[in-house]
């Protein structure tokens, strides 16, 4: 028996409906769904419980991460921990299952292998046109993709590679990463060349500017730096992740709520010095205690007189942008902080940041 898990934040209704109809609509109805909303807003995240346990075959959990960046890897964990059988399938909210999908599921799955599936992607305006009950053999795709996240595994496998590495955030390698590490304990892996997927078509991470600032916390070029972590994983042969922190871990309502009452507040403003000297020497001084961290840009930074000294090379204290301050404190929770209880958030006029962490 396999279990399919989806890793979910604020994305639209119809189409975690369209995945969830297409298993309704699956030939065999062995299987189970762990549905994983790792942080959606309180009233989307409403909604898409009631959707998700409207489906016999499907459990629904949350994770309260909203003020945490975005970690598939840490969302997909945690499901891997909730799933009771054998085997496990990592889906997509946007796929659209062949009706015969969890039968090959079935009769393909063993122990000591692992299946890739190759993935047709629907353009734009025929994901706009979809509409309930959708006929599968009717949907053209305008592409395909051999390197995607969906794997059919044993749980075992997983557990044994201590699932995805934690460390990849946003977008992009975890799942090259998981499957490198999985042939790394000598298990097979299989690309099938049957269509089994398609794929709901959505805006791409890549199509987001990640140099300027954005009420959606985004960390420039952070494509390349997740790149490099798998590369270097690749090349150090690993199994299981370095700094992986206990398998499955989230933090819970209490975690965050113990937030809102924190032992020291900070202000600053968006100085170079003051910025970096806290972030990469005074935050670290504080043990045990809940410290709160305000950044404001300063009126001064857009001044006239701060540009005419710039332009005529005046002695002046040095600042820098809210999008240079958003990545010097991204970059410290992906190094050193991405498995502490924290809270980050930008105001919806990207001028100030707070940021609260359990030291």
């Amino acid at each position: 028996m396999v279990t399919i898990i989806y890793a979910y934040r604020n994305r639209d209704e119809s189409r975690i409906k369209m995945s969830l109809d297409s298993l309704k609509n699956q030939t065999n109805q062995n299987f189970k769904v762990v549905f994983v909303d790792y942080g959606s807003e309180s009233k989307m995240a409403a909604n898409i419980q009631k959707l998700v346990e409207s489906y016999s075959f499907a459990s629904y959990y949350y994770v309260h991460a909203s003020s945490l960046l975005w970690n598939k890897s840490k969302a997909l964990n945690y499901g891997i921990t909730k799933v009771t059988t054998s085997y496990v399938f990592i889906a997509d909210v946007d796929l659209i299952f062949n009706p015969t999908t969890t039968q090959l599921f079935q009769n393909i799955a063993q122990p000591d292998n692992a299946y890739l599936f190759k993935l047709g992607y629907l353009d734009k305006e025929t994901s706009k046109k979809l509409k309930n009950p959708v006929v599968f053999d009717d949907l053209k795709p305008k592409h395909f993709g051999e390197v995607n996240g969906m794997i059919l595994v044993s749980k075992e496998v997983l557990e044994k590679v201590k699932g995805y590495d934690t460390f990849f955030h946003f977008y992009g390698a975890e799942d090259e990463d998981l499957c490198q590490r999985i042939e790394n304990t000598g298990c097979t892996i299989t690309i099938r060349e049957e269509l089994f997927f398609y794929h709901n078509w959505h805006i791409i991470y890549n199509s987001y500017n990640d140099k300027k600032m954005s009420l959606v916390p985004r960390l420039f070029n952070i494509k390349r730096i997740n790149e490099e972590h798998y590369f270097t994983n690749k090349r150090e042969q690993l199994t299981q992740p370095h700094n992986q922190g206990f398998f499955g871990d989230v933090v819970s309502k209490e975690d965050q709520d113990v937030l809102n009452n924190p032992d020291k507040t900070f202000t600053m403003s968006n100085i170079h010095s003051s910025v970096h000297h806290f972030f990469h020497e005074h935050l670290k001084t504080y043990k045990n205690q809940i410290i709160h961290i305000v950044i404001q840009e300063d009126d001064y930074f857009n001044s006239t007189k701060y540009l005419l000294k710039n332009i005529f090379k005046k002695n002046s204290q040095p600042y820098i942008s809210m999008k240079e301050v958003n990545d010097i404190i991204l970059m410290k929770i992906l190094y050193d902080f991405k498995d502490f209880n924290y809270a980050y958030h930008i105001t919806n006029d990207l001028k100030k940041i707070t940021f609260t962490i359990k030291m």
